[in-house]
């Protein structure tokens, strides 16, 4: 992955933040796998729904990172314009999105029940076509305002820049506890992108500053506390609780430690993975995003025709984050042979 900022014009690459970019997108194919058994509470025992609670914690990061990763290679790059915004960056990103909600519109139709084209046009209109395009929306909007944050980021000195991370990631926790706990949360499309503000902000700090913080720690306790609590809410509000998954929020207090714990600790520790498979690996992971839900879902529904027992969450969790990540990456791998596919995605 290419990295290039105001201070430094030369385009120079960074297995750092490739590594960043593979962990993250690994941890989303979990996070979707693992959300079934998280929807099993009443057919599974307290403790089956544990371990499967102690998997899906894992993952609730992955969003956030996602972001934190833009904002490390768009803030402070000289690139960063509305000029270069609006004629480049946005319309190719439009345009993923179109391509992308088209497919799952398609394999909707095709392969699953009670399709209708009425109820996906609003719903792309809302901004979630599928479940996991809401990232583009999330993205578009905030390339909107990038050229803004960039300029004004680089001019703060480290101590104020500091200052506004911790008043805006706060900020951004109370208001979504309240607004959560009260119903009132309402996201939509245009709307997606202010509430990762906060993480763009957060993900540009640490990149340029890499803050010594106890990165292990902050990890581990917000990974500790999201099992805990989830686990508590889920057993004393019960099954039913809207908000028993809060600490799955990517706004939580625990992801967003989560977040901050990850991003350190695969910033030190990315030299011991493969320079060379994460070159070959970061350019797919786009593609293997859009891709892995069609996968997964299609995996599944051969389990059933093989044995019941491939869908019991102990065996069918393992086995299809590895078989679906590994035919995800395999097949962005052959689809970027196709010129137009490499050049924009």
């Amino acid at each position: 992955m290419t990295a290039l900022s105001i201070n430094s014009p030369v385009l120079t690459r960074d297995d750092r933040l490739d590594f960043v970019r593979v962990l993250s997108c690994f941890a989303v194919v979990l996070l979707h796998v693992s959300a079934r058994p998280i929807y099993m509470q009443g057919e599974l025992g307290a403790w089956g729904w544990l371990l499967g609670n102690a998997v899906s914690s894992l993952t609730h990061w992955c969003v956030p990172v996602f972001v934190m990763l833009s904002a490390a290679l768009i803030l402070g790059n000289v690139k960063t314009t509305y000029r270069v915004m609006l004629r480049s960056r946005i319309p190719r990103m439009l345009g993923v999105l179109a391509v992308s909600a088209l497919v799952y519109a398609l394999w909707m139709k095709f392969f699953q029940a009670g399709f209708i084209w009425d109820a996906f046009l609003r719903s792309l209109v809302l901004g979630q076509p599928y479940y996991h395009l809401h990232f583009f929306y999330l993205i578009i909007g905030l390339y909107f305002i990038a050229p803004a944050l960039s300029r004004a980021v680089v001019d703060m000195p480290e101590i104020e820049l500091r200052n506004v991370v911790i008043v805006t990631c706060l900020l951004t926790m109370v208001v979504f506890a309240w607004s959560s706990f009260s119903r009132t949360y309402t996201p939509n499309g245009a709307t997606f992108s202010w509430w990762y503000i906060s993480y763009y902000l957060l993900g540009y700090y640490l990149h340029r500053y890499q803050p010594e913080l106890p990165y292990a720690w902050i990890l581990a306790g917000g990974y500790l506390v999201t099992v805990a609590g989830t686990q508590i809410l889920a057993y004393t509000m019960g099954s039913t609780y809207i908000w028993k998954l809060y600490f799955y929020s990517y706004f939580s207090p625990t992801v967003f430690a989560m977040a901050i714990g990850v991003w350190g600790m695969a910033i030190k520790y990315s030299h011991l993975i493969s320079a060379r498979f994460l070159r070959v690996a970061a350019p797919l992971t786009l593609l293997v995003y859009i891709l892995h839900p069609m996968v997964m879902e299609f995996l599944r529904a051969q389990y059933t025709k093989v044995s019941p027992s491939l869908m019991q969450p102990i065996v069918e969790v393992p086995m299809t984050v590895v078989l679906t990540f590994s035919v995800s990456l395999a097949a962005a791998w052959l689809l970027r042979k196709i010129k137009i596919v490499n050049k924009y995605f």
